[in-house]
């Protein structure tokens, strides 16, 4: 059994959420989400012509990641390294390629994954939630428990762990994840998109402890358990 297979069975998802909250982010999605992907045209065009120029090839490649329940969704990102790098290369070694400046200021700032707003209408993905996750990096850097969690609700465009500051793997760091999908609110999304923004132009570390009370489902358990 693969590990998408695995996760698409898994049962007992610790958090249920309701018909009527998932309706609710999901009107959160298109009043929002589609105001931003207009907002977004010119820039990414913009992005895109000078990617394009460096690298001589297409601005745009797809990533194949694992979505809600498991499923496979496809992530179009900007290119940021030489197009001979391998697409599927774990973290720690596309960390090595060699990448201009502006390049890398499009990975630190997270923009590569702009393109990526485009399916937030299409009900794909979502605003706000965990990120998608590779199925190699899922079957060798996470449990199937975890991944079930993470998966019961839609991938978004950016989430807890992009807004924390830190570097490397999600499944590094399961407790924003967890905090997540037990703590979700409309609030909390709005806020998460707030700080995304406001990394752009202040860069900084993000606790779970500094998540403000008003944003949470359930502001008496701002620690989540353990994954």
């Amino acid at each position: 059994m693969t590990a998408v297979d695995a996760i698409t069975e898994a049962q007992d998802v610790p958090v249920e959420w309701s018909a009527i909250r998932g309706t609710a982010k999901r009107a959160f999605d298109v009043v929002v989400g589609v105001p931003l992907c207009v907002l977004a045209v010119a820039p990414l065009l913009i992005l895109a012509l000078v990617l394009a120029v460096q690298h001589r090839a297409s601005p745009v490649f797809v990533h194949q990641r694992i979505g809600h329940r498991g499923r496979t969704v496809s992530i179009p990102k900007l290119r940021t390294l030489p197009p001979g790098t391998p697409i599927y290369a774990d973290k720690t070694v596309t960390d090595l390629e060699p990448a201009s400046r502006f390049a890398r200021f499009l990975r630190s700032s997270h923009l590569d994954e702009l393109p990526q707003l485009f399916l937030v209408p299409l009900g794909r993905m979502s605003l706000v939630g965990p990120r998608p996750r590779m199925a190699n990096e899922a079957a060798d850097h996470g449990d199937i428990a975890y991944e079930a969690v993470r998966t019961s609700v839609l991938q978004g465009c950016t989430g807890l762990w992009q807004i924390s500051g830190h570097h490397g793997r999600v499944s590094d760091r399961p407790e924003f994840d967890h905090f997540y999908v037990e703590q979700h609110t409309l609030r909390l999304d709005a806020w998460i998109l707030w700080r995304t923004v406001r990394q752009l132009f202040a860069p900084g570390e993000v606790g779970l402890d500094e998540i403000p009370a008003w944003t949470l489902r359930q502001p008496d358990r701002r620690v989540p358990d353990a994954a």
